[in-house]
């Protein structure tokens, strides 16, 4: 009878260990699945528009719809032509910062005002 309790409680500490491990995988795949999901959205967006103000290393760009953005040049900023001054039509391709800013990653000016 020692022998067969002896037999459960090892299988038991089988059963738990396996589901341990099940646990831990499980958890080690929703975190890369996490980080996976969170690196595509990356991707630059465009906005066309017309400068309307600029303050150091922020532009102001109306829209075609009327609509004023602000966006923040910086270090990394790709300029295809020059910087724009104010009443150029301009083609900015912008991604979210860290902090939830427009981060301009290319900026080309189209026209000049």
């Amino acid at each position: 009878m020692s022998k067969d309790r002896s037999k459960e409680g090892e299988n038991l500490r089988k059963m738990e260990k396996r589901k341990r491990i099940l646990i831990m995988g499980l958890f080690i795949n929703l975190i890369i699945a996490s980080f996976m999901a969170n690196t595509i959205e990356a991707y630059p967006k465009v906005s066309y528009g017309q400068v309307v103000g600029i303050q150091f290393t922020v532009l102001q760009v109306r829209a075609d719809d009327g609509r004023i953005s602000v966006f923040w040049l910086g270090y990394k900023t790709n300029l295809d032509s020059r910087l724009p001054f104010l009443g150029d039509r301009v083609k900015i391709e912008y991604i979210k910062d860290m902090m939830g800013r427009n981060a301009v990653t290319r900026i080309r000016v189209l026209k000049k005002g």
